[in-house]
């Protein structure tokens, strides 16, 4: 197998877990700050006079960050992708702290803490056809979508 640059290469992992790499295809990293607008009305002449609307923001100190993944599980001499799949279920059951880890070097690489949200899997064929030698073990491929609420864990 060709290895490709470790920027496509997601870790997730809890303690107490094996932690399972996601061939990542796409990693969406976003944050949700909630702004009251307040529109002041204006008076007729202040409209017919073309002075300009007045609007107050009022930050009320709510931030919502969340890690998106998007990508695949592949069979490796190491593992599969079936354990890969078992592995991370049972971090998504059993863990409430969550570290998803990628990029590589202290300047690239990104760690973030939270708990997930919410993750899909969607299974694929292998290799499918006649004439395989025997013997042959299809390689298996399960897509996976995750979401990370960044965050520290609360009892």
């Amino acid at each position: 197998m060709i290895k490709i640059a470790a920027e496509q290469i997601v870790t997730v992992s809890a303690t107490g877990q094996t932690s399972v790499e996601i061939w990542t295809t796409k990693l969406d990293h976003n944050i949700d700050k909630p702004i009251i607008a307040i529109n002041i009305p204006r008076q007729n002449n202040d409209v017919e006079s073309e002075v300009p609307p007045v609007t107050y923001l009022i930050d009320i100190g709510r931030v919502k960050e969340a890690v998106s993944v998007q990508g695949y599980l592949i069979d490796e001499e190491t593992s599969s992708a079936l354990t890969k799949k078992i592995n991370l279920r049972k971090i998504v059951f059993y863990e409430k702290e969550i570290t998803v880890t990628w990029g590589t070097g202290a300047n690239r690489q990104q760690t973030y803490q939270g708990n997930i949200l919410k993750v899909g899997f969607s299974e694929t064929a292998g290799i499918v056809g006649e004439g395989q030698p025997t013997g042959y073990e299809q390689e298996k491929n399960i897509s996976v979508q995750l979401s990370l609420v960044v965050g520290e864990k609360k009892s």
